[in-house]
């Protein structure tokens, strides 16, 4: 098993050191003031749970065929007309 390398924090001294170029680095600028960091990744609480499912290549190709991005979103819609359409049922 390879081992992994340990994560150690900067001496004061090369903290300063680094401080110091960012403070010289003419493409870093101060955050401004009520800035907010932006969040990445799925939001918290998703409702969704990824699974395997084999498709048609024929639907694949209707489904991705307006835009390739936005694909699982079109099936996810597509299913649930299906579901109520058979069952009355909604979301």
């Amino acid at each position: 098993m390879t081992k992994l390398p340990s994560v150690k924090d900067n001496t004061p001294e090369e903290e300063a050191e680094i401080q110091r170029h960012l403070a010289e680095d003419p493409d870093t600028w101060a955050t401004p003031e009520g800035a907010k960091a932006l969040k990445r990744g799925r939001p918290v609480g998703q409702t969704k749970e990824q699974v395997t499912v084999r498709l048609d290549k024929s639907l694949l190709t209707v489904l991705r065929g307006p835009d390739p991005k936005g694909w699982q979103t079109r099936l996810n819609e597509a299913a649930w007309r299906g579901v109520r359409s058979i069952s009355g049922d909604g979301k």
